[in-house]
């Protein structure tokens, strides 16, 4: 991993160099902030780190962060892009309950949290409409509103980025012979996840399994009708995966060798995720029987009207699913429902999104057979128990312990019994988020939601937990200092869910474009 960075790194001064070097004046974005929340409890309230790229977790912590990019020119044939972004993090640690095998006490840890952090580190470059990049960038869901949603489904920005190569169409292009009424987007990434150091430090080695050293997979396409038009719709596809990885059980602290289990990794395999299918002989037993790897994916539509006086209304929903019955939607009204509005202004409200979101039918219940109750018969198909974001080989879709999809479903970093796996994944869920302005100068943001958990399929919770969560956000930004802006942040949660806890936080930013170069 260590000499991917490195040799990224050097990437990005070739880069600088050649092209200052061809140019009298070469322009960056550059952006230097701080921030810092303090509150009650271990962890921050949901607001303070939902859909943050992981940035913020514990209630008491802060960081200095410091940034340098340069975007494509998506109206040149050729054009390059990089990224570097570095943070120095100082963070409160949470307690988490391991097994001691040698005594059969369970005892109370206080891991540290790392207080440098290479956040983003990318290089790409792009010809024509066609895109290539590597490295590692925050990426957040493109059918719903990052800032004020909560999240995507399958990839939402609330986890670190996860370093991968990305290839695709950079923007929605004309299907010809269509005459710009119909539009095709889509993309294709590989990748690795970075936390195995993490989860070995959460794992409490007492009973279940741990996989480290898993990669990452992602392919989407979607289709746009004519984007000039006063009314837009947008439809696609969305499917992600683990695979490879090394999968180990423990009992009571020990290690059970005959379990170990390696998935293997051949070019077969690469090919076998991009077309998903059973594995062979040599993969893990569940994979024969099913497909290779943990898939998890979405189909999405949006629907756009502009309004002629400038504002538009937007509806959007999100499928999730995991298997076959899933894309089939035989999951009830599970996903993401959600309707956005814009004024077009800088007015009071100039933004507002509502949604629901459900993730209580997960293919029905526990061995489910549709023809139960008329004709029983053994050879028919069932279904039920998908376990949202949960697999039989890998650990939680997660990274660095917080959710790759939606944050709503209660993240692995909240189990501080160490174990690695959602409890909270039957959800029910509304949220609202509101932008608007008081002035030019004065900015809010409001975001709420509640929600009610009956835990999992698999662990399910002798009565329901609910959840309140709100935040309410104020940032200046001075027409006399340009590139500054200064926020404040109240944030808190009501319930069993996350429990009672509040916080406040406090951002500076300094931002502007800098040249070299005569």
């Amino acid at each position: 991993m260590y000499r991917f960075k490195g040799g990224l790194f050097a990437i990005l001064v070739f880069l600088i160099g050649s092209v200052t070097s061809s140019f009298a004046q070469y322009a960056m974005d550059y952006a230097f902030s701080m921030a810092g929340n303090v509150g009650n409890g271990t962890f921050a309230p949901y607001y303070f780190s939902a859909n943050k790229h992981g940035l913020i977790t514990h209630s008491k912590s802060g960081y200095l962060r410091a940034a340098v990019s340069r975007e494509i020119e998506k109206d040149k044939r050729f054009s390059h892009e990089f990224g570097a972004d570095f943070v120095g993090l100082l963070s409160s640690t949470s307690p988490l309950s391991f097994y001691n095998c040698d005594n059969g006490a369970v005892e109370t840890h206080y891991p540290g949290v790392s207080s440098f952090r290479i956040q983003q580190l990318y290089a790409g470059v792009k010809y024509r409409s066609l895109f290539l990049w590597a490295g590692s960038r925050e990426i957040v869901d493109e059918v719903v509103n990052f800032e004020l949603s909560s999240g995507g489904l399958v990839w939402s920005g609330n986890a670190r980025p996860i370093p991968q190569v990305k290839a695709g169409f950079i923007d929605f292009v004309d299907i010809p012979y269509t005459k710009g009424n119909v539009q095709i987007k889509g993309s294709l990434a590989y990748g690795i996840f970075t936390d195995s150091d993490f989860l070995k430090e959460h794992y409490n080695y007492y009973n279940g399994f741990i996989t480290t050293g898993a990669l990452y997979h992602y392919k989407a396409i979607a289709f746009r009708t004519n984007p000039n038009k006063p009314f837009v719709v947008t439809i696609g596809g969305e499917l992600a995966a683990q695979f490879g990885g090394t999968q180990r059980y423990y009992n009571k602290g020990v290690l059970i060798d005959s379990l170990t289990t390696k998935s293997p990794t051949r070019v077969k395999d690469f090919l076998q995720i991009l077309f998903p299918s059973s594995g062979d002989g040599q993969t893990y037993k569940s994979d024969q029987a099913y497909y290779y790897g943990n898939h998890v994916g979405q189909w999405n539509l949006s629907a756009d009207y502009k309004f002629k006086n400038g504002s538009s209304v937007r509806g959007y929903f999100e499928w999730f699913f995991e298997d076959a019955s899933g894309m089939g939607k035989l999951n009830g009204w599970d996903g993401l429902w959600g309707i956005e509005y814009k004024s077009g202004r800088e007015n009071w409200l100039s933004n507002l999104v509502v949604e629901y979101l459900d993730f209580t039918n997960q293919g029905g219940p526990v061995n489910f057979c549709p023809s139960d109750f008329e004709n029983p018969k053994l050879d028919v198909y069932a279904n039920g128990f998908d376990n949202y974001y949960n697999n039989y080989f890998y650990n939680g879709w997660a990274h660095h312990g917080l959710s790759n999809g939606t944050a709503m479903t209660k993240s692995l970093l909240y189990n501080t019994d160490g174990y690695l796996r959602y409890k909270h994944n039957r959800i029910r869920a509304f949220h609202l988020g509101a932008l608007g302005y008081i002035s030019p100068e004065w900015r809010y943001k409001l975001l709420a939601s509640y929600r009610i958990s009956w835990g999992s399929l698999q662990l399910p919770l002798a009565d329901t937990q609910h959840d309140w969560s709100g935040l309410i956000e104020c940032r200046y930004t001075p027409a006399k200092l340009r590139g500054w802006s200064f926020s404040l942040s109240l944030a808190g949660d009501l319930g069993d869910l996350y429990g009672d806890q509040w916080g406040v936080a406090i951002g500076i930013k300094k931002s502007g474009i800098l040249k070299i170069g005569k």
